[in-house]
């Protein structure tokens, strides 16, 4: 793809490199090789597992991934983990784990549905573990009551927190079963931290899921002018999953870059808006921050598998390469371990 920028200088955007050269260049010159797939029976970066402890959740998403409209994803069940689970899956990781540091994060449904068990896994990991292990929890905030919140900071869990924004936009998707708003119980969870403990603010991560992107002006300027939330930058902004079930279509390049302009200029004026900050600095990242790689010859394939740093545990002890993965796609259990045929076949397959 050519490029002529406004002064008149022309790029190319070579997307098999995904790097921006100057000049017009045939992009037939920049080719990938790959090396053929050797068979692979060890995971060597193993540090993090994501435990799906329950597939409950008190909540009821209008955009929930668990909802029964993604095909090959599970829906919400009755369906949690025990603590003679978490034993089997605790003892998978001190035999799969590499390296010093460990780290653990809870999953669901909603994990603190299933909290008798969550302390338990968390006490009997730091039993295990001690100081090697760390914790991260990704949760609704409706169940975090004060005695709640105690324990967590008292056991150092990073809490990752779903906040759509101010209530307007938060109550709009992320509803009850009875279709009763969320925003006032994760409000008050985060207004009692910010009180009460803010030193460890930086350790509570807040998450935007946003079915669109053209509501983030208007949730800049709500979130900045909330007493509360002003001085906390989401950590991450997220368009929905694609639902390529119900089909996806294209986005029209010149109403992108429209809207993109406008985020710009309006970011320009409010730098301390931070919503705006976050975003913008988000997208930049994807393109600052991307792998370029001195390639001599061919090019190794990277795949997940056997790359992967984490694995996913779901209820029933089976495992994943992540919890993005479809339900489809497991490749062992805790108590077998993992299939590596499978594993192998499912990276010759991609």
């Amino acid at each position: 793809m050519n490029i002529r920028t406004s002064n008149n200088s022309e790029f190319s955007y070579l997307r098999s490199t995904n790097e921006i050269v100057g000049g017009i260049v045939d992009e037939s010159s920049f080719v990938w090789e790959f090396e053929p797939l050797e068979q692979f029976s060890v995971l060597p970066n193993l540090g993090m597992f994501i435990i799906g402890i329950t597939e409950q959740c008190n909540l009821r998403c209008t955009y929930c991934c668990y909802s029964g409209s993604y095909e090959g994803n599970r829906t919400h069940s009755s369906k949690s983990m025990s603590t003679e689970d978490i034993d089997q899956t605790l003892c998978f990781i001190r035999e799969n784990a590499k390296g010093d540091k460990l780290h653990i994060a809870f999953y669901g449904g909603e994990p603190l549905v299933n909290y008798e068990v969550f302390q338990y896994a968390i006490a009997k990991a730091e039993e295990i573990w001690q100081e090697a292990v760390s914790f991260s929890v990704t949760t609704n905030g409706t169940l975090l009551d004060e005695e709640r919140i105690e324990w967590l900071i008292g056991h150092h869990v990073e809490l990752h927190l779903s906040v759509d924004g101010t209530k307007a936009f938060h109550d709009k998707h992320r509803v009850d079963a009875a279709g009763n708003g969320s925003y006032a119980k994760v409000y008050q969870a985060l207004k009692y931290i910010g009180e009460n403990h803010n030193d460890y603010m930086p350790h509570v991560q807040l998450q935007k899921t946003l079915p669109s992107f053209e509501d983030i002006p208007a949730i800049a300027e709500s979130w900045h002018n909330d007493e509360l939330l002003k001085d906390i930058q989401p950590s991450k902004i997220s368009a929905l999953a694609p639902n390529f079930g119900k089909g996806v279509g294209l986005l029209d390049f010149e109403q992108q870059k429209a809207f993109y302009g406008k985020l710009l200029s309006l970011y320009q004026s409010h730098q301390d808006w931070l919503v705006l900050k976050a975003f913008l600095f988000q997208q930049i990242s994807y393109w600052k921050d991307r792998p370029i790689v001195e390639a001599e010859g061919k090019v190794p394939m990277s795949t997940c598998l056997p790359l992967t740093n984490k694995l996913f545990i779901d209820t029933q002890g089976k495992i994943a390469v992540c919890e993005k993965f479809s339900d489809d796609y497991r490749i062992g259990d805790v108590t077998t371990g993992i299939n590596w045929d499978k594993a192998n076949c499912l990276t010759r397959t991609y």
